[in-house]
């Protein structure tokens, strides 16, 4: 594996950790004020979240593990093959749920729900991220 083969991918995820990191630092009622604010978050969670999905997708195609056949799957196939930690596959399955629940209800978010996970799964993401450079390094061509 290469990471320049999707390195697009990986470039999403520190800027969108970046500015998730602004908006971690408001409290409720300042991050609740602002429209912009509320967008900026759900884009910057889904296309992280995204990323991350389509990062593992590579790592499992060329690593010619079975094709997954849902999102969740990718998380599922990495930790059966011992590539991610199964005791994070829950919070990692969760975070992308999110993902579809902001892609197929963004206008339905509850913001006490989208503030709590933006002060607590952050790192989670930062996590996952980590892990997956660190696969794509460990398994050259």
């Amino acid at each position: 594996m290469k990471k320049e083969d999707v390195q697009n991918k990986l470039d999403i995820i520190p800027e969108n950790l970046e500015k998730l990191e602004i908006l971690r630092a408001m409290d409720y009622e300042e991050f609740t004020s602002d429209f912009r604010n509320i967008d900026s978050a759900l884009h910057r969670f889904q296309t992280s979240l995204q990323a991350l999905v389509d990062i593992g997708g590579y790592i499992i195609a060329s690593l010619g593990l079975r094709t997954p056949g849902t999102s969740g799957e990718v998380i599922d196939i990495l930790v059966e093959h011992g590539l991610l930690n199964a005791a994070q596959r829950d919070r990692y399955i969760s975070m992308i749920q999110f993902r579809n629940r902001i892609v197929h209800f963004s206008n339905d978010i509850d913001l006490k729900i989208l503030y709590q996970i933006l002060q607590e799964e952050v790192v989670d993401i930062r996590e996952l991220y980590r892990t997956l450079i660190l696969i794509i390094e460990d398994h050259p061509e």
